[in-house]
Formats: structure tokens, sequence, C-alpha cells
């Protein structure tokens, strides 16, 4: 269901206690789907995206809802181009970035200026439900201030809004991966003892799970893949109902790692091992 109603466009971020301000034009509509909430805001000549991104709303909340409720309403604001994304994310230098989510907030590059071509409303879908997971796992993780304070991993965060997003087809497979690893482990290139090396807990410099800030800005393809793929590795081992418990004992106080080993049983650590061994000595080609 969606209806009008008055409100105020956030048009930029200049620090993290900058004050949302008035903007000319500015429009917004409210959207319910079952007991979630969410405002999408725009300003005035863009009506045509912000009707997208409200059917890609009502098309991902089901999905994202997966994962459980949403505790806050989102509220969704559609930035006219790259550089007011990058304003409003306070990230700069991710020409490949078009969102960005929070607790409660997603700041959305406006679909028509994605390209010369604009993007394909299937496109939107595929990004709203992405960032929307992110914001159900941060609610159930947290309130408001505790969620950022979680050590939520980024394969982890980004895994599970990959999955829920139907995205795997964008990213590097395992082959991929697999070459990826027989470069960049020690030791021999896919080598036995490259391999030993693929089962050590601490991985590697620029490792994509356990260690991929220093390849994000430049590799972030790599880096997606690889979260894409553990997530897959993580739910067909272990199901939908221990990831939520996850988010459950995070939500009762606990940070990842300690509500990670609690509900599958093993720690982070052994679970990138394993998922490391599955990639280099090519399980998933059984």
């Amino acid at each position: 269901m969606v209806r009008a109603a008055p409100a105020l466009l956030l048009l930029a971020l200049a620090s993290a206690c900058a004050e949302a301000r008035p903007a000319p034009g500015a429009r917004s509509a409210d959207v319910t789907v079952g007991d979630a909430r969410f405002r999408v805001a725009w300003l005035g000549g863009d009506d045509r995206q912000a009707r997208v991104v409200i059917r890609a709303v009502e098309a991902a909340a089901p999905r994202v809802l997966r994962w459980g409720k949403l505790a806050r309403p989102v509220t969704i604001t559609l930035h006219p181009d790259h550089e007011a994304l990058e304003v409003a994310a306070q990230r700069h230098g991710y020409e490949w970035l078009r969102a960005w989510a929070r607790y409660d907030t997603i700041e959305i590059q406006s679909p028509a200026s994605w390209s010369f071509f604009g993007a394909a409303e299937s496109k939107v879908q595929e990004l709203v439900a992405h960032e929307l997971t992110h914001c159900v796992m941060y609610q159930q993780a947290g309130d408001d201030i505790t969620w950022m304070y979680k050590e939520i991993p980024r394969w982890f965060s980004e895994g599970l809004a990959t999955v829920t997003a139907g995205q795997g087809y964008r990213f590097p497979g395992a082959e991929e991966l697999w070459k990826f690893y027989g470069r960049r482990l020690p030791g021999s290139g896919f080598g036995e003892p490259g391999r030993a090396r693929a089962a050590s807990p601490a991985g590697f410099y620029g490792d994509p799970i356990v260690d991929s800030d220093p390849i994000y800005q430049e590799n972030s393809e790599i880096v997606y893949g690889a979260a894409h793929l553990a997530m897959g590795f993580l739910l067909r081992r272990y199901g939908d109902e221990r990831v939520r418990e996850i988010l459950r004992l995070m939500g009762n106080g606990q940070r990842f790692p300690a509500a990670f080993q609690a509900a599958i049983g093993i720690s982070e650590a052994e679970f990138a091992a394993d998922f490391r061994r599955y990639v280099v000595w090519e399980g998933w080609r059984r």
C-alpha cells in the first residue's frame, strides 16, 4: 500500500552529525508491506524512478523478511547522481557504489543516472532487496547504536544480502575464486603448500573472507563473489534457522564471533578454513 506524505529530503551529509535540510520539490511516499513500514523520499522530477523504487520495495520485502522483522521503519532516499550518493553515504572513490544502508536508512543513487540508458527495473529490485537485507540484519542484531559494534564481518553481511537478492550471477563464481586463491596462497600455486595454507584459520593478506579490507575498494567483485559463495556454503550446511539464530543471539547482546560460535558450533575462523578447503580442493566441482 502506498500513500503520499509530506517529507524532508536529505540532500547531503557533510559529517555524521549533519542535519537534513529541506529540498525544493522534495516528495515522499509511505509504503507498508505486512508489518513492515518504509518511506521513499525523492526530489521532484524523479517521480518515475521513485515509482520504480516503491515497486521494488513491495517486491523485495517478503524475501527480506525471511531473516526477521524490521523493528523500525526504513527511509529510502533517492539522490540525483553518484556524487550526491557518495556525500550521503560518506564513502568516496567507490565508483561502483549504487546504494548504502544503515540501521534504518538507505541512500540510493537514482536509477536514471546509473548509465546512459538508466537501469532495468529488475536491477533496481535486486539492489533494494540487497540493501533492505542489511537493514533487517542490523535491526535484528542490535539497536540504533549497538548494531555498529557487533563486529559483523563483510562476508556475512554482503553474503546474506546477495543471496537474498539473488545476485550471485553478477560476481565471480567458484572457479574464479579457486584461481584467485591459487595465485595468492603462499607456496607453489595450487600445490600442496598452498593447499595446506588454505586450511589455516588466518588465511593470508587480502583474503576476501577474513581480510577483505585491503582489496575491497579496488577488487570488490572477488570480495562480493566470495561472500556470496561462503553464505551459500553456510546455508547448505547449517540452514536458515542457524543464520536467524546468529542474528537473534546478537540481538540478545552477543557480538558476532560469540553468536556465530554458539549458533553454528564452530568458530568463524574454522568456518573460513572449511570454506577455503572447499574452494581450493575443488569440492564445488562434485
